[in-house]
This record gives structure tokens, C-alpha cells and sequence, in this order.
């Protein structure tokens, strides 16, 4: 089986092109999902975790973890979306089915606890975690594989059983757009990004025939389709979109 746990470049939007299911297509397996929208790397490991702690996880299986950026914090336990800030700004907490008390306490952390050093301190221990998670699962014919969602500062490397190098947000998300007013003008529109896990559908192929022909794979060198996006050109790009409005 495939399995995928990460964040938005990995939640399950309902098409069948989704890199992993194209995956799971070609090795002719089934996939499972536990992703979500502005989860932190926390909730992902976490999730991780449980359904290796309940043996879920199985002999044979490929695992692909979306470590996501390391700004986000899992605050409330009820509510693993709200790690996000910076789409929480100016917003209010019933946006996110929170309380303002609890709204105030996520902003009272950025204030006065949030810093560079412990976002990044948090990362590597994360990315460390994840490298030692390789080798257990190594010793259980279970291959776990890492990439990384966004350009993280870090001195520690992912170490999967793949070698992926590069991140999503900068290799192809950014890379799709036209110019940086383009993506400006795209993000300032009053929809979230119509993109499935923030790729064209074009990308999904990309990224899933990289994956299920490589042992090591640099992001930053893909054969991308880029350069395409605006505002403007999304009627002509309706089929590389997701099929449904995303909200």
C-alpha cells in the first residue's frame, strides 16, 4: 500500500490524478491518506506514529511523508488547522470554529515566544525523528521516503529511503506562476488556491513519475511545466485546476 501523511500537498481532494494515486495506480496498489490544511509537522508525525503504533502500517508498504513549514505549531488540540498563522491574521476565531480567548493565546505566542532559532531548533528535531523512523521501518520491509513542502532552513537532511532533495513551494508551486505579481495577484484573490496540492495536474505526473523512477531526486531539477499561471490564464488552464471549487 501506498500511504501519504502530510499537509495540503498531500490531502485527498477527490481526482484520481493526485501524484500518489498515480503512484499507487502504477504499482497497481491502494493508497491511504491522513493529510489536512495547515496541519503542522507535529499533528503529521503524530498521525505517523499512530497508525505505526497500531500496526497499521505494514510489511511491504511505501510511505511518503509531506513534512510541511516549520513556522506552524499544533496549539490546540482539537483544532490541528489552526497552526497556520499567517492565514489567520486579521481573521475572526470563528473562521476556525475557535474561541477568541484561544485565538488570543496562538497570537500571544508569536508575540512574545515565537522565534527563528526555536522554529528551526523544532525542525531538525523533527527531520531527525523522521531519519531514525527510516531505519525502523527499514527493518520492517517498510520504505519511508520525505519530502519536504516548503525551503525550511535546516542543518539536518532527510535521509528516506529515497534521496529527495528541493522542496515543493520552491521547485514547482512558486515555479508555476507567471512572474511574482502573478502569484501576488493570485494569492489575493478571495478563494484559496484552485490547484490540487498546489500543483497544475500536469505536475502531479512530474512529480510521480520522478518518484517511481528514481532512488534520488533533486525537486529543483524536474522537467516542471512553468511559467503559466495568473489570474488570467486560469479559464484556459480549467483542466489542470481542480475540477470543484476548493473553499
Amino acid at each position: 500500500m501506498i500511504r501519504v501523511y502530510g499537509d495540503s500537498y498531500a490531502i485527498d481532494l477527490q481526482v484520481d490524478w493526485q501524484w500518489y494515486k498515480q503512484i499507487a495506480q502504477a504499482k497497481k496498489q491502494d493508497y491511504y491518506v491522513r493529510a489536512d490544511f495547515g496541519v503542522a509537522n507535529e499533528w503529521i508525525c503524530m498521525m505517523l506514529f499512530e497508525d505505526f503504533f497500531n500496526k497499521e502500517i505494514k510489511p511491504g508498504d511505501e510511505v511518503y511523508v509531506c513534512m510541511t513549514a516549520c513556522v506552524r505549531h499544533w496549539f490546540l488540540w482539537d483544532h490541528p488547522n489552526v497552526s497556520n498563522y499567517q492565514n489567520m491574521r486579521n481573521l475572526p476565531a470563528d473562521k476556525f470554529g475557535i474561541s477568541q480567548p484561544q485565538l488570543d493565546a496562538v497570537e500571544m505566542y508569536y508575540k512574545h515566544i515565537q522565534s527563528g532559532f526555536i522554529d528551526s531548533w523544532k525542525f531538525d528535531a523533527t527531520t531527525a525523528w523522521l531519519n531514525h523512523y527510516v531505519k525502523v521501518f527499514a527493518e520492517q520491509d517498510i520504505k519511508l521516503n520525505i519530502l519536504q513542502g516548503f525551503g525550511n532552513a535546516t542543518d539536518v537532511m532527510p535521509q528516506g529511503h529515497k534521496t529527495i532533495q528541493g522542496d515543493l513551494f520552491s521547485s514547482v508551486c512558486t515555479g508555476e506562476f507567471k512572474s511574482q505579481k502573478s502569484m501576488d495577484d493570485y494569492y489575493n484573490e478571495p478563494i484559496p488556491d484552485q490547484r490540487i496540492n498546489h500543483m497544475l495536474k500536469d505536475n502531479h505526473k512530474v512529480l510521480a513519475d520522478a518518484l517511481l523512477s528514481k532512488d534520488s531526486v533533486d525537486l529543483n531539477q524536474l522537467p516542471w511545466h512553468k511559467r503559466l499561471l495568473s489570474i488570467n490564464t486560469m479559464p484556459m488552464l480549467k483542466d489542470q485546476l481542480s475540477p470543484h471549487g476548493l473553499r
